[in-house]
């Protein structure tokens, strides 16, 4: 007597199977090897997996299964991060010369507030990103630029 080899056939049957979703499945096949086949010679299109690689492929990674849908990995965190960085001081600039032209003193004490609040939040995201030495160079050229304008509008350090 042969055991009946149990397959399930598309994306949102294996999801189910798994008790997550199809978008999870599929970055599950793409970043830590789900078990999944296609008919030969296609690289999309239908899916089907069998419940044996499944429990097995679930059995053997129980902590990357359980970890993936909260975490992203570190490289692209990391660039994610850079590129903030980059565009941050550039927006924190703007507002230190809204500051600068405001008419209205109160306008003016809030809006280099703001700008005070993104540098800080800059410098402390900044020791856990990794920049290349371009990326930095650039950083801290902002940053300086973004330090003095704030002093220059009543911001101490």
């Amino acid at each position: 007597m042969s055991a009946r080899l149990e397959f399930f056939s598309g994306w949102k049957a294996i999801a189910n199977y798994l008790g997550r979703g199809v978008r999870t499945v599929q970055r599950y096949e793409r970043e830590v090897r789900l078990p999944i086949h296609r008919p030969k010679g296609k690289s999309a299109g239908s899916v089907i997996a069998t419940k044996a690689e499944l429990d097995d492929w679930v059995k053997a990674s129980p902590s990357q299964v359980g970890s993936m849908p909260k975490r992203w990995p570190a490289e692209r965190t990391s660039r994610l991060g850079a590129q903030f960085l980059q565009t941050d001081p550039e927006i924190a600039l703007t507002f230190c010369g809204l500051a600068v032209v405001a008419s209205d003193e109160g306008k003016r004490r809030r809006t280099a507030q703001t700008a005070r609040k993104a540098y800080d939040t800059i410098v402390s995201l900044r020791k856990n990103i990794v920049l290349t030495d371009a990326e930095r160079d650039k950083l801290d050229s902002n940053l300086q630029r973004l330090k003095n304008e704030l002093q220059r509008l009543g911001q101490s350090f």
